[in-house]
């Protein structure tokens, strides 16, 4: 499961952005399109969205990584016609759901 990595992406665009004159919406605005803009992946050639580059790894109390994709058990199909799992994370959905409760990815 990835998180973001707030505290650096702050710390990196307060140090290199001047806060003069600026109000608080203003301030998160601005940030939110830093976050946006299109930068080089580093070893890649291809631009990504910048907040790709805050992506971390979640983890546990132990410092075990934790797993997004849900394991196979999860996936297997059950006897209720009412519901299916989500394409990206394994969560059991209503069949009509078109976005998953857990994750907010789009079903297809």
């Amino acid at each position: 499961m990835k998180t973001l990595d707030t505290r650096s992406a702050t710390d990196d665009y307060m140090s290199t952005h001047s806060l003069t004159f600026s109000t608080p919406d203003l301030i998160l605005k601005e940030f939110v399109i830093w976050l946006c803009e299109q930068v080089s992946s580093g070893d890649e050639k291809e631009e990504i969205p910048r907040i790709m580059l805050y992506l971390k790894d979640k983890e546990d109390r132990h410092g075990n990584v934790i797993s997004s994709k849900p394991s196979p058990s999860n996936r297997e199909p059950h006897n209720n016609p009412e519901s299916k799992f989500c394409i990206e994370c394994g969560s059991n959905l209503k069949t009509r759901s078109k976005f998953c409760t857990k994750c907010g990815t789009k079903q297809e």
